[in-house]
């Protein structure tokens, strides 16, 4: 897996449950709450996008040290 490949996959993972997450569960949890919905426009998924980022980054560098390893 490259790079890019790598470290886009796990951002659109991650931000899409940090998203759906945050958008859905104060709707869940808390139905009188009229702003809940943005705790996960922008809050809960960019900050997923950005974990999954990371994520697919250090997963992308193991990956490629284990390969170069004899």
């Amino acid at each position: 897996m490259t790079l890019t490949r790598s470290v886009g996959y796990w951002a659109l993972v991650i931000g899409a449950v940090g998203f759906v997450g945050g958008f859905f569960g104060p709707m869940i949890f808390a139905p009188g709450a009229n702003q809940g919905p943005m705790l996960g426009i922008f809050i809960t998924g960019p900050l997923g996008v950005l974990v999954g980022a990371v994520g697919g980054l250090v997963q992308w560098l193991v990956q490629r040290k284990r390969v170069r390893e004899p």
